[in-house]
């Protein structure tokens, strides 16, 4: 069990998502909210990708702050998003979602295949443009040939990850002067999130709707109050406005205050005060 060093709340599928970065610089996605954006159950997932030997290599358990405080999550390294999601049941995710799906598992499928071929000095694309049936030797020659050098990638990954943070943060410090000036802070971004963690959750209790249903509910009537595509383009000036419209719903629907805790606002600290 570990602390991520840093988060924050992006957009994936049309769906708010809780991203985290390890200590090493390692991005994860948060498995339960990619449940959501998907409409996929988040227990069976969970059983699915413990089961699977590989995609389990890309799973870890953080402990994240929540509307309910401090509890520990599952979460999925980003490397490994595109291979679980391309193989999952669509039929319960919207129509842009079930599209996206289904071209990211072509691509999966035809890019492998390209890369593969290449290596062998074969020709990409179909089948058919191989002529001689005796070149697939050279295929299989190519697919060893990958694994060697997969392996002697990931040792080499130590090296590349320091390297990687050091420019990263360059990049993410230049990038936070310049976005935070207009969007949402990384701190309101998170405030609002765990606002409607508790707002969705309450829908979940009163109107007997899932987990998925609430919470695109409440990310659908945001983002069409503030005319935005994705949570993350609200601007800084629309943060108190869009902190009492959820507390309005949320009264609305029990009668009673949400508050915002001290540790609420804590939780997402500004990048420039971490």
């Amino acid at each position: 069990m570990s602390e991520p060093i840093e988060t924050l709340v992006v957009t994936f599928f049309e769906h708010p998502c809780l991203t985290a970065r390890l200590a090493d610089g390692t991005i994860t996605l948060s498995i339960r909210d990619l449940c959501d954006a998907i409409g996929l159950r988040l227990y069976s997932q969970l059983r699915r990708l413990r089961a699977d030997p590989d995609l389990q290599e890309g799973m870890v358990r953080l402990r994240v702050s929540t509307a309910g405080g401090i509890q520990e999550q599952d979460f999925l390294i980003l490397e490994f998003v595109a291979a679980w999601v391309s193989t999952v049941e669509r039929s319960r995710a919207s129509e842009t979602v079930q599209e996206r799906l289904r071209y990211l598992r072509i691509f999966s499928i035809r890019h492998v295949n390209d890369a593969i071929a290449q290596a062998a000095g074969l020709p990409q694309g179909p089948s058919r443009n191989i002529e001689d049936l005796r070149d697939l030797s050279r295929y299989d020659e190519a697919i060893r040939g990958l694994t060697h050098q997969q392996r002697a990638l990931e040792e080499s990954q130590d090296k590349a990850r320091q390297a990687w943070r050091d420019h990263e943060q360059r990049l993410r410090t230049i990038e936070a002067q310049l976005a935070e000036a207009v969007v949402l802070s990384r701190s309101q971004r998170g405030l609002i999130y765990q606002l409607v963690q508790s707002w969705a959750q309450a829908r979940i209790e009163r109107d007997r709707m899932t987990s998925a249903a609430a919470f695109a509910g409440c990310w659908s009537a945001i983002k069409a109050r503030y005319r935005v595509a994705k949570y993350e383009d609200i601007r800084a000036a629309q943060f108190d406005d869009c902190v009492a419209y959820i507390q309005r719903a949320y009264q609305q629907l029990t009668g009673t205050p949400l508050e915002i805790s001290e540790q609420s606002e804590l939780s997402f600290g500004d990048a420039s005060h971490e």
